[in-house]
């Protein structure tokens, strides 16, 4: 009695397990009807190609999208970390004093100004603490006061160029009124000052 194998495809196990053989043409040739077949380290790697064709497309597809992603996030990062340079470089470029104590000064001033007027309506509840906080920064940081000034009159030409134009006028009329004061004054001084003498000088003659 012939011996049966166990397999009955034998002839077409060309390799043993744990062996790296290539794959015979007839082999090939019946495994390519299911997909294309590679032989990696003694093992068959079969894909479909079909199925390879939109995993590839699908990968590539998420590939792409992370790409974009990632690029627009450092892109949106490195805007981020720019503003925030600028930011400080603005501030150190303004504040020219140590901040403390003059900074508490300041706030007592303005909470004091606000304290004054808690009374009154909310306009003078607005503006009493400003002026007052004005006030203190232009007496205790004076060289920070003036770079406000400076970088709210750079502002002001760059967003409303025509309000800056009248309120360049208005402190232009404003010093023309303060010196027209000043010299009258000075003048009205002057005529005090010889009325007294012109009488001084009357009442001598009289009584000599």
């Amino acid at each position: 009695m012939t011996k049966r194998s166990f397999y009955e495809d034998d002839d077409y196990i060309v390799n043993k397990p744990g062996t790296i053989t290539a794959i015979t043409s007839e082999l090939a040739e019946k495994e390519s009807t299911h997909g294309n077949v590679k032989f990696i380290d003694g093992m068959i790697i079969r894909t479909t190609p079909i199925l390879e064709k939109y995993s590839n497309l699908l990968r590539n597809l998420i590939y792409d999208k992370l790409s974009i992603f990632e690029a627009e996030l450092n892109t949106q990062k490195s805007a981020f970390k720019s503003e925030i340079n600028n930011l400080i470089y603005e501030i150190n470029e303004i504040i020219k004093e140590p901040v403390l104590p003059n900074l508490i000064y300041i706030l007592t001033l303005s909470l004091s100004g606000s304290i004054m007027v808690r009374n009154r309506n909310i306009m003078f509840r607005f503006l009493n603490p400003v002026l007052f906080g004005g006030v203190g920064l232009w007496y205790f940081m004076p060289l920070t006061f003036n770079q406000l000034g400076k970088k709210y009159n750079e502002l002001e030409l760059k967003y409303s160029p025509e309000l800056n134009k009248q309120r360049i006028e208005f402190n232009k009329n404003l010093n023309i009124w303060g010196n027209e004061l000043s010299n009258g004054i000075e003048n009205a001084k002057g005529s005090v000052l010889q009325a007294v003498h012109d009488f001084r000088k009357t009442v001598k003659e009289k009584w000599d």
